[in-house]
């Protein structure tokens, strides 16, 4: 292997596993895959794969040319943070990762002063996946995690409260009295609510605390529905098709849903904003974190 181009080949495909969907994460077409390893392979007099009936697996030969091309790439990403450090002004590219239920408030609060700096360009994705900071997949995530990755910058902005909700007409008693609170987390099968459908969040985020306590309180009921997007859950149960938990900070101001518990302060959520230790410097990356973070101090 000589350079970077011959890398990236093998790299994309033991990541993909198949040639197509390793073509697709290069841009190329599938035949420009198999070609590019084809002759890597010939000219190390190695073969570097093996195709299985469920895709390509790397061999010895091929997981050490991997390992050496993970090196060049965190290498070239790395060269490239660092050179973006020394940028002056505020302009250029800021790709921001989020949960869809800060849409609203970011959106809200980003417009006049993406206005005010004209030579900024944003990418925001709103989703609940993880972009990984390592691989460039975002400069800025906001984040729902109990342990950040430690090899990342940033700071806690909330622990986001959460209860649970019905639709506005959906026929379920309430618990009114703020004071049984302390009965609801240390018993919380005191308030049985097996007996009704449950919106859910998807497998992926089932370690979450507030799936977490959607176990404790749903009991035996299965998911009526899971989801992976804050808004999904939000219309299904605003709908009535289930209960579940949503964030008093957007769903008390809805009149579509009702509150059936208290807040369960151990339910709540911590959000951080995380970046790449090699983006410190860069002043539009850093003028665009203050500003997220200063939308949760006005909070």
């Amino acid at each position: 292997m000589t350079n970077w181009d011959d890398a990236q080949y093998v790299l994309a495909l033991s990541r993909a596993g198949t040639i197509r969907a390793a073509a697709k994460s290069l841009g190329v077409n599938h035949t420009t895959v198999s070609r590019r390893i084809s002759a890597l392979e010939k000219q190390l007099s190695a073969h570097l794969f093996e195709l299985t009936p469920s895709g390509y697996v790397m061999t010895v030969s091929g997981k050490i040319i991997c390992k050496a091309a993970e090196e060049m790439e965190d290498l070239l990403l790395g060269s490239h943070r660092r050179i973006e450090g020394a940028d002056k002004e505020l302009a250029g590219e800021v790709h921001i990762h989020m949960p869809d239920i800060f849409d609203d408030w970011v959106c809200e609060r980003i417009a006049p002063f993406l206005q005010q700096h004209p030579k900024l360009k944003v990418q925001l994705s709103s989703e609940l996946s993880i972009a990984n900071l390592a691989k460039r997949e975002a400069d800025i995530a906001l984040r729902f995690t109990e342990s950040p990755p430690e090899d990342m910058v940033g700071q806690i902005v909330c622990r986001l409260p959460a209860a649970v909700y019905a639709g506005k007409d959906f026929e379920i008693d309430a618990i009114e009295d703020i004071t049984n609170v302390a009965l609801l987390e240390e018993h919380p099968s005191s308030y049985p609510y097996s007996d009704y459908p449950w919106i859910r969040w998807a497998s992926d985020y089932s370690d979450s605390s507030v799936e977490r306590w959607a176990t404790k309180l749903s009991g035996k009921s299965s998911a009526k529905v899971k989801v992976t997007t804050y808004q999904t859950l939000t219309k299904l149960i605003r709908n009535g098709v289930g209960i579940g938990f949503l964030s008093p900070w957007f769903a008390d101001d809805d009149p579509g849903l009702k509150r059936i518990t208290p807040i369960i302060e151990a339910a709540a959520m911590e959000v951080w904003v995380l970046t790449h230790p090699d983006l410190r410097g860069v002043r539009r990356v850093k003028a665009l974190k203050d500003l997220i973070v200063g939308i949760f101090d006005n909070k």
